[in-house]
């Protein structure tokens, strides 16, 4: 993890994208505090319109939520708020009536929200969903499936066919690579996820599924170019049109950009 213990600027990030035929992105937080929020829109603006929004962080659970929120009300930059969930238990957030506030509280400023759970979190984000169903919520790195070389886990996919009924909520293609085991080869990438991207395509279709780098943090398994390649690789059989979607116009559309 040494190699995450640092700050990550535009700069490196245009090199890590050069030749990849990105365009634009959504920067997303990694730390809980409101200094993150200022150091992604301060990196946001100096990126000559590479990044089109930052997905920041707000105590969604705290009873100043709605002061905090207004300090950024003229800030368009701000896009939504990620909570990071996983490692935590279900009372915290989840099963939590002051962080249900802060959800009213970020449908009232228009922001979406960054789910980010672990594959056995799964069953109470379903419920957590159900309460906030005028919430734009995207699912983070596909709900964190424990990924080996077998078929993929039921209890992980019956909870993603599930929560996919929840026509508000989105799924981000990110992640996975983290997910792998160690001594799996990058060319082997697209195969071993093959069944995971198929259970949530089919659950959710393309047009509530989006492309996520999970950059920085990828570095640890693989590089930005190489996980953009094996998301085409997935992909590949989709139409222009689906493509498209997973590359572009469903975060557009979430995002609001």
């Amino acid at each position: 993890m040494k190699l995450l213990q640092q700050d990550y600027k535009v700069d490196e990030f245009e090199l890590e994208l050069e030749f990849s035929g990105i365009d634009q992105v959504i920067s997303v937080q990694s730390r809980r505090n409101d200094r993150e929020n200022h150091f992604l829109l301060e990196q946001a603006k100096k990126s000559d319109n590479l990044v089109a929004g930052i997905v920041g962080w707000a105590p969604l659970d705290a009873n100043e939520i709605r002061v905090f929120l207004d300090q950024y009300l003229h800030e368009p930059m701000l896009k939504g708020v990620r909570e990071i969930i996983t490692g935590s238990p279900e009372g915290k957030f989840l099963n939590n009536p002051d962080f249900d506030h802060g959800m009213t509280e970020l449908l009232r400023h228009n922001l979406a929200f960054d789910l980010m759970v672990s594959e056995q979190q799964l069953p109470a984000a379903i419920a957590f969903a159900d309460r906030h169903p005028d919430q734009r919520m995207v699912l983070n790195h596909c709900g964190c499936p424990q990924i080996d070389a077998h078929p993929s886990s039921a209890s992980w996919a019956h909870s993603i066919r599930e929560l996919a009924r929840r026509p508000h909520v989105y799924c981000k293609l990110s992640g996975l690579s983290s997910q792998l085991p160690s001594n799996i080869g990058r060319s082997n990438h697209s195969q071993i996820l093959s069944p995971y991207f198929d259970t949530v395509c089919n659950a959710f279709g393309p047009d509530r599924m989006m492309y996520g780098s999970d950059w920085p943090v990828c570095k640890l398994t693989t590089t930005y170019p190489a996980w953009l390649n094996t998301v085409d690789d997935l992909i590949i059989t989709l139409s222009e049109s689906e493509k498209n979607a997973i590359h572009q116009d469903t975060a557009v559309r979430f995002y609001q950009l």
